[in-house]
């Protein structure tokens, strides 16, 4: 099923069914929409407030989608990273995008995200595991600010604080300025 599931959301261009003991478990529309893939394979909870990330710089292209600091959960277990349309585990994209919430969780909450970076092939070793998840970059340095700057971005848009359901002086004042005269 995880196989499955990591396809899906990595090529939202391809709709795909996900069929176990003879039942449709999901099917992906194949529209091209990160975040109807991401509804169809994660649920509509997960997939409802989640914000769009785009940021290019250097040779990296970040994109996806994160939750709002409100929607963060217990586990990191709604985190889904991709390099050039590989599934990964990387401590370095990992930390990256918890450090640009920093500020913004409560103790023990993290981010559920469906994120992914394109870069120069020839910086990222993928022959570090068996299963090809986990991989070296020639410049972790890069890779962090990549993932870093393209989360922030997507949490400092103003759609962040519309979506917002609890009021924090600072949205208040926030939404104040936005009011009619």
């Amino acid at each position: 099923g995880e196989t499955v599931s990591r396809v899906a959301l990595s090529h939202p261009e391809v709709s795909i069914s996900f069929i176990r003991e003879g039942k449709q478990l999901y099917k992906t529309p194949g529209d091209g929409s990160l975040k109807s893939a991401v509804y169809a394979v994660l649920g509509r909870d997960f997939a409802k407030d989640l914000l769009p990330v785009q940021d290019e710089s250097g040779g990296y292209r970040g994109s996806g989608l994160v939750t709002p600091p409100r929607a963060c959960r217990a586990s990191r277990g709604m985190q889904f990273f991709f390099i050039n349309g590989r599934f990964v585990k990387n401590r370095t994209m990992m930390a990256a995008m918890e450090n640009a919430y920093r500020g913004t969780l409560m103790q023990g909450k993290f981010p559920g995200c469906v994120l992914m970076l394109d870069m120069p092939a020839q910086l990222v070793d993928v022959n570090v595991h068996p299963a090809k998840t986990e991989v070296r970059f020639s410049r972790e340095s890069d890779v962090f600010d990549a993932v870093y700057r393209a989360v922030k971005s997507a949490l400092a848009q103003p759609t962040t604080l519309s979506n917002c359901t609890t009021y924090h002086p600072c949205h208040w004042l926030m939404m104040v300025s936005r009011a009619p005269s």
